[in-house]
């Protein structure tokens, strides 16, 4: 709520709107340890920018993640570039830094990172190879804000990097990204084109932009979401089984004429509510990394489940907490009447799709993701309790009835591996208890992906 206290008051005054968005940039690219950070509307945005800007040659190849988000084939596409899809490792959903060299051709002019679900890819090794092969490399830091690779935050790695602060990110703007550089052409340019955007917002548009994000935001809090956001989401699962994932995830399309010339910059509210949390990122960080312990530690030898091992060194943000599971549609339905808002992600194998069969290539690791990812709920706010019961959950999916019971294995994991306070919930030592706890539809509050 303090944050809202200086978005409005930033809103307050329309002048303090240059100061605002400085003072953002200076601070973020203080925080990634790069000379330049430049806020834009929206992270899209920056990468077109961006991609504009490096004025990478007509044809050329750009070696990318298959498993990924298809908006940044598209933009690829969009600027004449040619994808060309990379296989990825199942402990960390990221590209296979040692099977890049084989995609490199006499046409390949960049390598376009992306640090999935918060996960640093092995920058080391595919730095090394983007500097002998002289290609441009390029960060999509959209998950990234505030991870590290072997301790030098990601962003600053490459030529360029792109950072995304919508609602549900661990920085948030309602809406809004950042491009880095330490190339001081690079960075004049890109202030140059966003001078070509709209003048700014007007208070009508900053006013929208700050009352969907308040409410986004605010529908995601324990309360809220408990007492309105879940029983609507319930009741229209049931009208509409499809509707969730309707609304959350754009499907695979050609959307190449978008242009970013209509949109308006940054308001001095978002980066005012910007520059505040960034003060918080360690600690936000943090919280999501305790929780994804306790979930590693006790998921670690459930069955159908492979929980993700990011690389040595590695120190993700826990933005997201996806594991790989078998039958994962049927098990993120059996969480969902379960009080366990899950999501199967919105993120495929790229090399499969029917819109880029001409760049199609076998990527068997990327389709098996696709088929076998689940993201579960990590929000720093869940208890030791509430993890438990999610675990609960996921085993009576797939322990028969009257098998052995896990759950003692569970909570003595949960409790000598992850550290802290006991359990919150009731104990679960017998299979009877442990369905018991799995099975309570909405007692006490639903746990969400959502929530933070």
């Amino acid at each position: 709520m303090q944050d809202y206290g200086r978005m409005l008051a930033a809103a307050l005054r329309p002048g303090s709107r240059d100061h605002h968005v400085a003072a953002f940039e200076r601070r973020f690219a203080a925080m990634v340890q790069c000379r330049h950070a430049i806020a834009a509307p929206s992270a899209r945005l920056g990468l077109d920018l961006l991609l504009r800007r490096l004025d990478l040659p007509a044809g050329g190849e750009v070696i990318v993640a298959a498993f990924n988000y298809f908006v940044v084939i598209e933009r690829l596409l969009a600027h004449g570039l040619r994808p060309v899809f990379a296989d990825i490792r199942r402990d960390d959903l990221n590209v296979d830094a040692a099977a890049l060299e084989g995609l490199v051709t006499p046409d390949t002019c960049a390598i376009l990172a992306t640090h999935m679900f918060g996960h640093p890819c092995r920058m080391g090794a595919i730095g090394d190879l983007a500097a002998r092969r002289k290609l441009t490399l390029i960060e999509d830091c959209a998950h990234a804000t505030g991870t590290t690779y072997r301790g030098r935050p990601v962003g600053g790695f490459g030529k360029a990097a792109i950072f995304s602060f919508s609602v549900m990110k661990l920085v948030t703007t309602f809406g809004g990204g950042m491009v880095t550089t330490n190339d001081d052409a690079l960075a004049a340019g890109l202030r140059e084109d966003l001078r070509q955007l709209p003048a700014r917002a007007g208070l009508v548009e900053a006013t929208r932009r700050f009352l969907k994000g308040a409410v986004m935001d605010a529908g995601t809090r324990t309360l809220p979401f408990t007492l309105g956001a879940w029983p609507a989401l319930r009741l229209a699962r049931r009208l509409r089984p499809n509707l969730q994932r309707d609304i959350m995830t754009q499907q695979p399309q050609r959307i190449r004429g978008w242009t970013p010339w209509g949109a308006a910059p940054l308001c001095g509210f978002q980066a005012a509510l910007g520059r505040a949390q960034l003060e918080r990122v360690a600690a936000l960080a943090d919280g999501r990394r305790q929780v994804a312990a306790w979930l590693d530690a006790a998921l670690a030898d459930c069955p159908g489940v492979q929980v993700l091992r990011p690389a040595e060194g590695a120190g993700g943000n826990a933005l997201y907490y996806g594991v790989l599971a078998d039958r994962a549609e049927e098990l993120a339905e059996h969480l969902f009447h379960r009080g366990i808002d899950a999501e199967t992600a919105e993120y495929c194998n790229c090399a499969d799709l029917d819109i880029y069969r001409e760049y199609a290539r076998p990527c068997p690791l990327a389709r098996d993701v696709q088929e076998r990812i689940i993201r579960l709920p990590n929000n720093p706010g869940m208890t030791r309790g509430q993890v438990e019961r999610v675990a609960a959950a996921i085993r009576a999916f797939y322990e028969p009835a009257g098998a052995p019971s896990a759950a003692a294995v569970l909570s003595h994991k949960t409790r000598s591996k992850a550290g802290g306070e006991p359990r919150a919930s009731a104990r679960a030592d017998s299979p009877s208890d442990q369905r018991r706890i799995a099975q309570r539809d909405l007692a006490p509050t639903p746990i969400s992906t959502r929530n933070v």
